[in-house]
């Protein structure tokens, strides 16, 4: 399935200027803050029914500058109480012990890390979805995605990327908030370098996620799959959180056991599009 050329190329356009990852410092806590414990006052949860149609998350915009929380009111929000246990506790670089010690927020139109080593946004809930974007990532460090997420059970992508040991990605479903061992598969290696377009679908229970023209997961059967929060965040390593920039983000409900909406054009500004006016 090919990205939507109109919305990609004018998202492209609009951060096309300097990038405010490349060159920044590094300022966030190192490894100490790997256990960190939870901040104690979650933001209330945002209740909002995803659709057929494109819904707008975050568009580029150059005259944001400066650096600012999120909106308070926009559908894509920091979920601050978040912990978990990943595949690999105590392990420098594969994600274990995770639990939210910072925030996202936007750096001159793009939304990144603003404080701590670990933090999660929260998207809408769904069932079947698409979720597409562009994002930005540059050295080292961890990242992951949750699809699924309600109750301590979903399905986790991570993807730490090191200085001499590639960047492997990591599948596997969480139960009670912790990592089940026999669910853990490795992926081969990919990296992404810079700015690229991505697309995450769980279409009929299977996972794909492409970034660029690579297909990283391809139609990867998630048993035991049902409704609930798209989760997207950075956790510490050894490096540190992997610096990521989300340029753009929009997301639509998918239908069971159907082929995906046609690419229709509706994303490249027409009004038909949800925008979310408080991004």
């Amino acid at each position: 399935m090919s990205f939507r050329t109109g919305w990609i190329a004018a998202a492209l356009a609009a951060v096309g200027v300097a990038s405010s990852l490349c060159g920044q410092d590094r300022t966030s806590p190192k490894a100490g803050a790997r256990n960190a414990a939870p901040k104690a006052a979650p933001k209330a949860d945002k209740e909002f029914q995803l659709t057929s149609k494109w819904t707008v998350l975050h568009a580029p915009n150059q005259r944001v500058a400066g650096r600012r929380p999120l909106p308070p009111k926009a559908t894509l929000q920091n979920l601050d109480d978040l912990t978990f246990t990943g595949p690999q506790p105590g392990h420098p670089f594969v994600i274990g012990n995770f639990a939210d010690d910072g925030d996202f927020g936007l750096v001159d139109g793009g939304i990144q890390l603003t404080s701590g080593a670990n933090a999660a946004l929260q998207l809408p809930s769904a069932d079947q979805f698409e979720l597409e974007g562009i994002m930005e990532q540059v050295d080292f460090g961890g990242w992951f995605f949750l699809v699924g997420w309600a109750d301590g059970r979903g399905f986790l992508v991570s993807n730490p990327t090191m200085k001499e040991s590639g960047s492997p990605w990591i599948v596997c479903e969480l139960r009670g908030g912790v990592a089940i061992a026999d669910t853990v598969e490795d992926l081969p290696d990919f990296e992404w370098r810079r700015s690229q377009p991505f697309r995450i679908q769980v279409q009929d229970d299977a996972l794909t996620l492409e970034v660029g023209k690579v297909k990283v997961i391809d139609g990867r059967a998630l048993a035991n799959y049902s409704s609930g929060r798209v989760l997207l965040g950075v956790y510490d390593t050894r490096y540190g959180p992997k610096p990521i920039r989300i340029q753009s983000l929009r997301m639509r409900a998918l239908e069971k056991n159907a082929a995906a909406p046609e690419k229709d054009g509706d994303a490249d500004g027409d009004p038909d599009d949800d925008a979310d006016p408080a991004s």
